[in-house]
C-alpha cells in the first residue's frame, strides 16, 4: 500500500544475505535510504534525471519506474520519486521476493498529508521521526505540525521565549526534523493557530487579549472563549515576528495560520485580521493556508483552504477560486474504521456519505454525525474561476493521544487513506492489505508489533481484542454531553471525562480504533469455518476478568455481552445479537453486527 498504478509480472528474482548496495552513481540521500531497507543483498542502480534539492515542494515529481532482477533499476525524475520506488521495493522484499518484473507508478494528488497535534499532548522528536519513517513507507509527503493551541505552545521562540510551554521544541530541533523529513521525501508545514485557540498565548501575555485577568494554560478540551485582540499593536508585532521565525525554520512554501473556531470574533473582524496575516506570510515568500473558517468574500485567493467541516466546505472553497486540501473525511481521532475513510475520494465522494450512514459500527453516533452537519454554517464566496483540490490530509488531533499511543491510532487506518491520496484505491476491503503492510513496518522496526500495547492484559485478550472505542466525539464529550448535543441543546451538561492531565492507560486507550480480531471472526463466520476456538475464548474471558478487579466495573457489561454472543454463535441461544453491540460505556462489540447479519 498504496497499490501501484501498473505492475508487470515476471519471474521471482533472487535475494541473498548481506547489505544492499548502490551500483554506480547514487546520491547520499538515496544510498542512505537503500541501507535502511531489509538486508537482502540488493544491487540497485539509480537513474535520477534532476539534481538533488534540499527539501521537496508541492509541484515536485514523485513518479518512478522500478525494474527488478539480478540488478534493480530505479528510474525517476527526482530523488523523491527514487524514495517512493524504494518504499515499494521494501514491501516487495519484506518476506520473499514477489514475482514482479516492473512497477510503473505516480501519484494522483500532490498533497498527501498527515497532521499531528503536539499542542494537546506533547509528542517527542523521536515519535515524530518514527512517524516520518512510516510516512515514507506509505508515500505520504506532508507532515503538518499543529504547534499551538489552548493547551500548549510547542515551539521556543527566540524573540518571545516566555510563550513556550515547559515541553516545547527548539527551533534547532525543528530544523533538524525538516532535514530528517526531506530524507524521506516529506515536506513539513508548521501551523501557528490564531486568533482562536490561543489561551496558551494569553497565559504569557494577557494584554494581547485585551487585558483583564491572566488566564492559566488550559487543561480542558473543547471550545474556549480566549481570543486575541485583533487591534492590539503589540500582538500584531508579535504575530509578524513569530511568523518570521517559522519561515526561517521551515523552508516549505506553505505556512498555516489556523483560523478555526475563533469564538466571539465576528466574521468581518476576523477577515480583516486574516488579510493582514496573509499579507505578512506573502512578504515572507510563503503561501498562506488556513482552516475553512477563514473563508470570506475578502479572503485573498492565494490562500489555500483546508476543508474540515464537511465536503461542502471543499465545494465552497473551490467555487470561490481557492485551492483546497480536503480533511473532512479523514479525521483519525474519530475512531472510524478504515473502510469509512477509504470510501472518500478527495474529489468524488458521491456515494461515501450514504455508505457512512449505513455503517453499523457508526449507528450509536449517527445522530451526532447528523447534528454536526446541520450545525455547520459555511460562508458564501464570490463565484470565480474554480480552484483546485490539491489532495488530502488526515488529522490526528491530540486530546486522547500520547507518544505511546500515536502509532496504533494513526497506522491502524492511515494506510487506507494514503492509498486514497496516492490515487489508486480500488473497490473492496482494504483491511487485509493494510494489516499485511503493518506487519512489514513492524519487521522494519518502524512500528511496534500488532497487539504490543495490550501485553499488560494478555489473559484478557479474547475480550479486549474484540472491543472497539465508541466513535465520533462520544469519548471526548461523555454520554450526557453527547445526548445534549444531539438534542440541539449545545454546550456541556457536565464536565467532560478527559482533560490534558487525564492518564491514558486504560484498555480503551490502547486498543486499535478498529478491531482486527473482530474482522477475522466475521470472515470465519461468513465462510462457514469452525467457530469453536472463538467460542471457547469468548466464554473463558469472563472468568479471566475476575482476576482484574480494577477493570471489572469498566469491562463487565462488554464481557457479559461477548459471552452471550458465544452462546448465540454456538446455537445455544436465540437472543437478538444487536443489543450486544453496545455501547458499554466507551466500548463497542462490533462482532454482534456480523452475528446479526448471519441470522
Amino acid at each position: 500500500m498504496p497499490r501501484p498504478r501498473e505492475v508487470l509480472p515476471g519471474p521471482v528474482w533472487p535475494t541473498r544475505p548481506g547489505p544492499n548496495v548502490a551500483v554506480g552513481d547514487g546520491s547520499g540521500r538515496l544510498t542512505a535510504a537503500l541501507a535502511r531497507l531489509p538486508p537482502r543483498g540488493l544491487a540497485v542502480r539509480f537513474d535520477i534525471r534532476q539534481p538533488p534539492k534540499p527539501v521537496p515542494a508541492l509541484a515536485d515529481d514523485y513518479s518512478y519506474i522500478l525494474r527488478l532482477g539480478e540488478q534493480i533499476l530505479v528510474q525517476a525524475e527526482t530523488e523523491w520519486g527514487g524514495l517512493a520506488a524504494l518504499a515499494t521495493l521494501a514491501q516487495l522484499v519484506a518476506a520473499e521476493p514477489a514475482p514482479v518484473a516492473e512497477v510503473r507508478d505516480a501519484p494522483r494528488f500532490a498533497w498527501r498529508g498527515l497532521m499531528v497535534d503536539p499542542a494537546r499532548h506533547f509528542l517527542s522528536i523521536a515519535t515524530l521521526r518514527r512517524t516520518l519513517d512510516a510516512m515514507w513507507f506509505y508515500k505520504l509527503n506532508v507532515l503538518h505540525l499543529h504547534l499551538t493551541d489552548d493547551q500548549g505552545f510547542r515551539f521556543r521562540s527566540r524573540i518571545y521565549p516566555e510563550l513556550a510551554s515547559a515541553q516545547a521544541y527548539s527551533l534547532e530541533e525543528l530544523g533538524e526534523l525538516v532535514a530528517y523529513a526531506a530524507d524521506r521525501g516529506v515536506r513539513v508545514v508548521p501551523e501557528l493557530d490564531m486568533p482562536g485557540h490561543t489561551t496558551s498565548w494569553l497565559a504569557a501575555h494577557p494584554e494581547w487579549g485585551g487585558g483583564g485577568e491572566k488566564p492559566e494554560v488550559s487543561r480542558r478540551f473543547g471550545l474556549h472563549r480566549a481570543s486575541l485582540d485583533l487591534d492590539n499593536a503589540g500582538l500584531l508585532a508579535a504575530v509578524d515576528a513569530l511568523l518570521g521565525e517559522l519561515a526561517d525554520t521551515f523552508p516549505d512554501e506553505y505556512l498555516h495560520f489556523g483560523g478555526d473556531e475563533a469564538v466571539g470574533v465576528s466574521a468581518d473582524r476576523q477577515a480583516r485580521f486574516t488579510r493582514r496575516v496573509v499579507e505578512r506570510i506573502g512578504r515572507l515568500g510563503r503561501r498562506p493556508m488556513g482552516w475553512d473558517e477563514c473563508l470570506h468574500p475578502d479572503l485573498p485567493t492565494r490562500t489555500v483552504v483546508q476543508a474540515w467541516r464537511g465536503m461542502a466546505a471543499r465545494d465552497v472553497a473551490v467555487r470561490g477560486g481557492y485551492d483546497c486540501v480536503v480533511s473532512a473525511p479523514y479525521y483519525l481521532d474519530l475512531f472510524y474504521p478504515a473502510e469509512v475513510h477509504y470510501a472518500f475520494d478527495p474529489v468524488d465522494d458521491s456515494h461515501a456519505a450514504a455508505a457512512m450512514r449505513e455503517n453499523p459500527r457508526l449507528a450509536h453516533v449517527r445522530e451526532g454525525i447528523d447534528w454536526l452537519a446541520d450545525a455547520t454554517t459555511l460562508p458564501q464566496t464570490p463565484e470565480r474561476a474554480p480552484g483546485a483540490v490539491l489532495g488530502g490530509e488526515a488529522c490526528m488531533w491530540g486530546e486522547l493521544v500520547t507518544d505511546e499511543l500515536l502509532a496504533t491510532r494513526v497506522w491502524s487506518r492511515m494506510p487506507a487513506i494514503a492509498e486514497r491520496l496516492w490515487g489508486t484505491a480500488t473497490p473492496g476491503d482494504p483491511l487485509p492489505r493494510l494489516m499485511a503492510s503493518r506487519r512489514v513496518l513492524a519487521s522494519l522496526g518502524i512500528l511496534p508489533e500488532d497487539g504490543a500495547a495490550l501485553e499488560a492484559f494478555a489473559d484478557l485478550a479474547p475480550l479486549i481484542e474484540m472491543l472497539e472505542p465508541v466513535k465520533w466525539y462520544r469519548r471526548l464529550l461523555g454520554d450526557a454531553n453527547f445526548t445534549r448535543r444531539v438534542n440541539g441543546l449545545g454546550g456541556d451538561a457536565e464536565a467532560r471525562p478527559y482533560d490534558a492531565t487525564t492518564p491514558l492507560d486504560r484498555p480503551v486507550d490502547r486498543i486499535a480504533p478498529e478491531s482486527w480480531a473482530s474482522r477475522r471472526a466475521e470472515a470465519d463466520l461468513a465462510a462457514g469455518r469452525s467457530m469453536r476456538q472463538w467460542i471457547a475464548g469468548w466464554r473463558a474471558q469472563r472468568d479471566a476478568l475476575d482476576q482484574h478487579p480494577a477493570l471489572r466495573a469498566e469491562l463487565a457489561a462488554a464481557s457479559d455481552a461477548l459471552a452471550a454472543i458465544a452462546d448465540i454463535v454456538a446455537g445455544e441461544s436465540n437472543a437478538d445479537p444487536l443489543p450486544l453491540a453496545g455501547p458499554f460505556g466507551e466500548y463497542l462489540l462490533p462482532i454482534a453486527y456480523a452475528v446479526r447479519a448471519r441470522r
